[in-house]
């Protein structure tokens, strides 16, 4: 019987789907659609454009490792660049061709009578595919807190993930709520406009110096000419310093007092007051929550118009906000630096309402126990696929490491229907099973288990959000792996 082209849908033109397209066009697959919500490529560095906004990941790791990038600009790659950057990835190969932009998936459904999916957009068209891959990530959708108030502000309000760029901060006084990942790089540019800055900080986090040198031009064509090995020997070089954080996500003591003595000295460098140091010292070892990188962030703390607010906001007022204790401040913006709603690694909710065999879905089959099988598939979803989902990610280095171990093994399955013409492969329940049970108990001994709140956890206290081991073990583990896993329903 000769083969038949296998038709595959992909959820979102971020890093992973613009990766799968990639390894898919590699391997000789042709016959797939991109499907993106937002108007252009590059998933969250496409949709979040705050000012500031720099990644924390080195950029010579932040990029495909077959398709390196010899003329980043800095260490640490701002938005602008990086977005540059994969869509410069998707025009190289091809992908404009496959790629439907602006098209909102609101369902996809498993027809059991063919074995294939139904895509349902949200303009009432449809379309069909033997394979459904979801890239859709987990930073897709800005969380707001649940306070009251945001009728009766008579200031402006936003999110910092839907920058007001025709709104200027210059002279006017500001609420930053948040003192995270995003508020790092957020407050440094509101200080240097605002006349008065509240930052609102819950929690304090461990923050790093980014020391963002840049690459000078003799760097530059170094890398371009890969001199005796200098691009490739750069990226290893950074990679093993990246290995310091994943000695402290296992735990080891002398990891973990050097990150601890790195950010103290990072925070008591510019911050000088004896309270505001106690206020932004965690009380939980590096590790536990995120580690944040910055070299702006404290300086602009230690300015005389700012002032840390060390409790969470309670409402908005007509004039301002209110904290948690009842202060109250009088301010004419509020930015939001709140983070995402919980989706992708972080807890498995996909973006899009996916239901698979009788019509069960995906959020149903993880209400009682979110788990997959390596962050790639579900029992119960045939030819159904995610990329870098559930335990999926390796923690310390960059997504695309990940992501390219994963697109790498969802191709090989792919051929697999293709070359044995089967109707659907299904991860088998007990493979699952086992690999939850083998990798909870290693997940439980790392740092995420700490005394902090975190989003790497859920509701039992398992992790979800990573994969407990290293790269290297990952790509081992991935290469091992094969169809038996799967059951096999062969073409009727």
């Amino acid at each position: 019987m000769p083969k038949k082209s296998v038709s595959v849908g992909v959820i979102g033109a971020g890093l992973s789907g613009i990766l799968m397209g990639i390894q898919l066009k590699r391997a000789g697959i042709d016959d797939f659609v991109i499907y993106e919500k937002a108007g252009d490529v590059g998933g969250t560095w496409n949709c979040n454009t705050w000012p500031g906004l720099h990644c924390d990941v080195p950029s010579h790791l932040y990029a495909y490792s077959f398709e390196p990038n010899a003329n980043w600009s800095l260490l640490y790659a701002g938005q602008p660049e990086i977005k540059a950057y994969l869509r410069g990835c998707a025009e190289k190969y091809g992908l404009f061709d496959h790629l439907r932009l602006g098209t909102c998936i609101e369902k996809a459904r498993y027809r059991e009578e063919d074995g294939s999916w139904a895509l349902e957009m949200q303009d009432g068209s449809t379309a069909n595919h033997r394979v459904v891959v979801s890239a859709t990530g987990g930073l897709t959708e800005p969380n707001l807190p649940r306070i009251e108030g945001f009728d009766d502000f008579q200031g402006t309000w936003f999110h910092s993930a839907a920058w007001r760029h025709d709104y200027d901060l210059k002279g006017k006084r500001v609420a930053v709520v948040g003192s995270a990942a995003s508020a790092v790089t957020v407050v440094p540019h509101v200080a240097s406009l605002a006349s008065k800055l509240y930052v609102f900080q819950r929690t304090p986090n461990w923050i790093l110096p980014r020391m963002n040198a840049a690459y000078d031009d003799a760097a530059k064509d170094a890398f371009a000419r890969d001199a005796a090995g200098a691009l490739s020997k750069h990226r290893q070089q950074l990679y093993r310093r990246s290995l310091m954080t994943y000695r402290a996500f296992k735990k080891q003591p002398a990891a973990i007092a050097f990150l601890r003595a790195v950010g103290m000295h990072n925070m008591t460098a510019h911050i000088k007051n004896p309270e505001l140091i106690k206020r932004l010292t965690p009380d939980y070892a590096p590790g536990c929550k995120r580690i944040l990188v910055a070299d702006d962030f404290y300086p602009a703390l230690a300015k005389d118009h700012v002032e840390l607010v060390p409790e969470g906001i309670a409402r908005l007022s007509q004039n301002g906000a209110a904290t948690v204790s009842g202060r109250e401040v009088e301010v004419d913006a509020v930015i939001f630096c709140t983070g995402y709603k919980l989706g992708g690694r972080a807890d498995g909710r996909p973006a899009v309402q996916v239901a698979g065999r009788g019509g069960v879905t995906l959020m149903q089959t993880l209400a009682s126990r979110p788990e997959s099988y390596r962050g790639v598939a579900f029992p119960g979803f045939p030819n159904y696929f995610t990329i870098c989902g559930i335990n999926g990610v390796v923690a310390y280095t960059a997504l695309f490491a990940s992501a390219e171990v994963e697109t790498d093994y969802i191709v090989k399955r792919i051929r697999d229907i293709e070359q044995r013409n089967l109707r659907a492969i299904e991860i088998k329940p007990d493979v699952v099973r086992r690999y939850n049970d083998a990798i909870q108990p290693e997940l439980q001994k790392m740092s995420w288990t700490g005394p902090c709140q975190n989003f790497y956890r859920d509701a039992t206290g398992r992790v979800l959000s990573f994969y407990p081991g290293t790269l290297g073990r990952m790509r081992r583990e991935f290469r091992k792996l094969t169809l038996d896993d799967y059951t096999v329903e062969t073409a009727r």
